[in-house]
């Protein structure tokens, strides 16, 4: 089938099966041409050695639907995916991904569920039955209440409880292609989480404007479409107008045709429900309500998409809303739409002095249900579960609505941050399939654009924030100029990525009409035994690749307070050094209470911002193993973890705490300061988990050192001298400030007794 033929059936695919079939066809050998674009955007980009943000004329932003970092790239190579080595343990010692499940219908207990890749099954493919990017998927509850419950404060335990089994289902490399290559050729984010745990308007409201003014349903956006009075806050293209900088939107229709889900916008162009938007002489309304198609209708004749480029007439900011077919919203397939993201691709690809100035981003407006374990980070809402800088203003929740309130109106759980989505950066700036793991949110990107403004003179470096993002978030959501790499000496290479694409696997009639009817492959827990015995870390590619230097330098270090009978309490330091925030959980296994939220702000200088904090030791609780017990976890950015594990009533009051932590002076270990060691005989045992080398540090030790691998530590102190449950756990990673490459450790198994990682799947 040619160009011309694939047009005019497109718009009888939404009711014609036999054209439908031959659509799905073309569209598969179309992404066959994957890797070529690729290259040629790669190779294009080499002369692309030194720069700045000045040198992004255009910006481009692709916001598609309903999928969660781990549901896509969870089994890619270098990010925080299934291989994690320091996953969230769960109250029953279980890692995050043992999820447990309803009874079934006879009212029998199921297994746990865990993370499992789409069965393989002909009956549940409705294309190729050894490609399951092509099972249309139920899809998964999405809402607020189902978000906050499978959240549940934090332990992230309810997923399949509140979402089902199907909510644990993710992809591999081979059902989408066209994605890892992009990963692997640009730079892909793996700390960007939605904005709010809930569906698509709040969090693109967030993403236009900064905030959903305490709504979290769409019930307040495109369920009240209509009607004024509700949606009156500053949006972003707002401004863009009032400084003269030129926005426009690209879609291929502007409703959502359920006749015909090829065409229109699916509704996601949020800013229409607003105020302003709705009049239909202003300015707004011409540029957000037009039709600017990406997709061609004329097989001799340009999109406007491709026209602007071939013509060097992009606006200097563009949003792409496709059609619903093509937003990967399930249950339609996510290669259809790699195959819109293709002919973006492949536009770019035809005018190469365009694309040499032009950054597109794709992003995800919310997980869609689908399961992600990193748990995100999110404010404490009231004083007894957590603290935040002083710098930093977080309201108790309230009925009504305050731009830095991060609660729904009238609601006292959290907003967000929501689930992690994926989100790459493609531009000539951005090659060499690097991970930025830096926090991110749908803010970010109004972060990014007032520092591209900033770069081109239409705002002032010190310009106000953007009014309606909050405290909390301008603090720990970055601004996303981490992704790009403005100062390297050469432009680097990219993995082998022209292998041949995939032969073309057609839809029947049948199974057109089938995908139309059901609601969408709802699995069953017996569905996942093809992958059901193997370790959810053995899923990961364990191959590394090189990291983005991240702006993050902090420490939380315990220590116990010594009081009349022993010690008592145990004291959290929280001290930041670096300009970024960083938000921690702290999750106790000795408590039912809990988990505690805490965000320290960035520091200016050279001293650091500190945050502390108290457990009484005294308080009972039933879970305690014994009396004065204490296990605490601390989570943080970039796979960060401290445990402190104890007894304040034992033998280990004999031992110091460690009061710093930092980089060696070569810049290859990590540097352990000790306090002053309390009276008596104490020893304690330094063990590296990546090297593998243990170390006695006799009473007194003040300083120790060990080896880091490429910056990544996890050392325990535990007991030398008896047998006692103290454990001093720090793990995570030391910047440079360099490029450098990712956890090594990614994969591997952590032994709990030996404190050791090991390689192997068992």
């Amino acid at each position: 089938m040619d160009r011309r033929e694939f047009i005019r059936l497109l718009g009888l695919a939404g009711t014609s099966a036999a054209a439908y079939t031959a659509c799905s066809a073309y569209m598969r050998e179309a992404l066959a041409k994957g890797p070529e674009t690729v290259e040629a955007l790669t190779t294009a980009a080499v002369p692309c050695i030194e720069g700045s943000l000045e040198d992004i004329e255009h910006v481009i932003i692709l916001m598609q639907e309903n999928r969660s970092f781990d549901h896509y790239f969870g089994t890619l190579r270098g990010v925080r995916g299934f291989g994690d080595p320091r996953p969230l343990k769960l109250r029953n010692d279980e890692p995050v991904w043992q999820q447990a499940l309803p009874k079934d219908a006879s009212g029998k207990a199921q297994s746990p569920i865990q993370p499992y890749h789409l069965p393989m099954k002909p009956e549940f493919a409705l294309q190729d039955a050894h490609h399951a990017g092509a099972v249309f998927l139920e899809d998964p509850a999405h809402d607020y209440t189902t978000g906050i419950a499978a959240w549940n404060n934090g332990w992230m335990d309810q997923w399949g409880m509140q979402k089902g089994v199907v909510s644990l289902a993710h992809y591999v490399e081979e059902n989408i292609p066209l994605y890892f290559k992009l990963a692997k050729a640009f730079t892909l984010c793996d700390a960007y989480f939605c904005s709010v745990n809930g569906p698509t308007d709040p969090n693109r409201s967030y993403f236009w404007t900064a905030t959903s003014a305490g709504f979290s349903d769409n019930s307040s956006f495109s369920g009240s479409a209509t009607q004024k009075g509700i949606r009156t806050w500053a949006t972003y293209p707002e401004k863009l107008e009032k400084l003269g900088v030129s926005w426009n939107f690209y879609q291929d229709g502007l409703t959502w045709n359920a006749q015909n889900p090829f065409d229109g916008n699916y509704g996601d162009n949020t800013l229409e429900y607003f105020d302003k938007y709705m009049g239909k002489s202003s300015v707004l309304y011409k540029k957000n309500q037009s039709i600017n198609s990406v997709l061609r209708t004329d097989a001799d004749k340009p999109s406007q998409f491709e026209a602007d480029i071939l013509n060097d007439t992009l606006p200097a900011v563009s949003w792409i809303v496709p059609p619903e077919a093509f937003s990967e919203h399930p249950k339609w397939p996510p290669e259809f739409g790699e195959y819109y993201v293709h002919e973006i691709l492949r536009a770019l690809a035809a005018n190469k002095e365009v694309w040499k100035k032009t950054a597109l981003f794709i992003t995800y407006d919310e997980n869609g249900g689908f399961f992600d374990h990193v748990p995100p980070p999110v404010p404490p809402l009231k004083k007894d579960v957590g603290k935040v800088s002083s710098g930093i203003v977080v309201p108790e929740p309230a009925s009504t609505f305050n731009v830095d309130a991060e609660s729904p109106r009238g609601k006292n759980t959290p907003l967000g941050m929501g689930t992690r989505v994926p989100t790459l950066v493609i531009s000539p700036w951005s090659t060499g399939g690097r991970v930025c793991s830096e926090v991110f949110d749908h803010t970010s990107f109004i972060r990014f654009l007032d520092e591209w403004l900033i770069a081109h003179g239409k705002q002032d470096e010190d310009a106000d924030a953007f009014p309606n993002i909050s405290s909390w978030r301008y603090a720990v959501a970055g601004d996303l100029t981490s992704t790009f790499d403005f100062y390297h000496a050469a432009n680097p290479g990219t993995e082998s990525l022209a292998e041949p694409g995939q032969s073309a696997a057609i839809f029947t009639s049948a199974k057109r009409e089938a995908a139309r009817q059901i609601k969408g492959f709802s699995p069953k827990a017996s569905d996942t035994l093809p992958d059901k015995d193997m370790p959810v870390r053995g899923k990961q590619d364990n191959a590394r690749c090189e990291i983005l230097p991240l702006a993050y330098d902090f420490t939380v270090t315990a220590a116990r307070i010594y009081v009349s009978g022993g010690a008592e309490k145990l004291t959290l330091t929280f001290a930041n050094y670096g300009p970024l925030a960083a938000a921690f959980t702290v999750y106790s296994y000795d408590r039912t209470d809990g988990p505690w939220f805490y965000t320290v702000e960035g520091s200016s200088d050279d001293e650091p911002n500190l945050l502390t904090d108290l457990w009484d030791l005294r308080v009972y609780d039933t879970l305690r193993r014994a009396p004065f017990d204490y296990h605490l976890a601390v989570h943080g950015p970039n796979g960060h973890l401290n445990e402190f594990r104890g007894n304040s009533n034992s033998t280990e009051q004999y031992l110091a705490d460690v009061i710093d932590v930092s980089l060696t002076d070569d810049e290859k270990g990590v540097h352990f300061h000790f306090s002053q060691w309390p009276e008596g005989s104490g020893k304690l045992k330094m063990i590296s988990a990546y090297t593998g080398k243990e170390q006695i540090l006799p009473w007194g030790t003040k300083f120790a050192d060990t080896m880091t691998v490429d910056g990544w530590y996890d050392v325990s102190f535990v007991d030398a001298v008896n047998t006692s449950r103290y454990l001093r756990r720090y793990a995570g990673r030391l910047e440079t400030g360099t490029i450098s490459k990712s956890d090594p450790a990614i994969g591997m198994i952590y032994d709990e007794v030996k404190r050791i990682y090991k390689a192997g799947t068992v």
